[in-house]
């Protein structure tokens, strides 16, 4: 709960969609000041925050603290259908994708659908050389890596 009128109000911007703070260099807008100093750092290259093991930089402390669990070995997230563990919550729910069959990303060249977004590039790639160049068929967006992803909703 908020102790501080001044919190709570900074707090309902966020879901006003208020956003008074705007970067001057690139026009984008944050509800809280120390959003958009954060966001500065993508400009100006500065990497305050570094990792005490390998003295690698991060531009902020929370990207940080997720590499540090490189060398601790920390991983926070855990199955609950197997003994496996993760440092990333999102690699977690990855993972269940595999215990429940769910299939999420399709090839947009032949419809194979995969589990893991990184298995479907691997495949799209051989696909592409297999059958050809050219676009696909199927409407998708475009990936990370320049190819067409169908993500298929349950």
């Amino acid at each position: 709960m908020f102790n501080d009128r001044g919190y709570l109000s900074s707090h309902m911007k966020i879901h006003r969609g208020v956003k008074p703070h705007e970067c001057n260099v690139c026009g984008k807008s944050f509800s809280r000041k120390m959003l958009l100093k954060q966001h500065q750092r993508v400009h100006t290259g500065e990497r305050p925050y570094s990792c005490p093991e390998c003295g690698k930089t991060f531009a902020d402390r929370s990207n940080m603290s997720l590499h540090a669990r490189l060398h601790t070995g920390v991983k926070p997230y855990s199955c609950d259908l197997c003994p496996k563990s993760f440092t990333k919550k999102h690699h977690l729910k990855t993972h269940m994708n595999f215990h429940t069959g769910l299939k999420p990303y399709k090839c947009d060249r032949c419809g194979l659908a995969f589990s893991q977004s990184s298995n479907m590039r691997t495949h799209y790639k051989k696909c592409v050389l297999r059958h050809g160049g050219g676009d696909g068929s199927n409407s998708g967006g475009e990936g990370a890596s320049g190819l067409k992803v169908e993500v298929i909703n349950s």
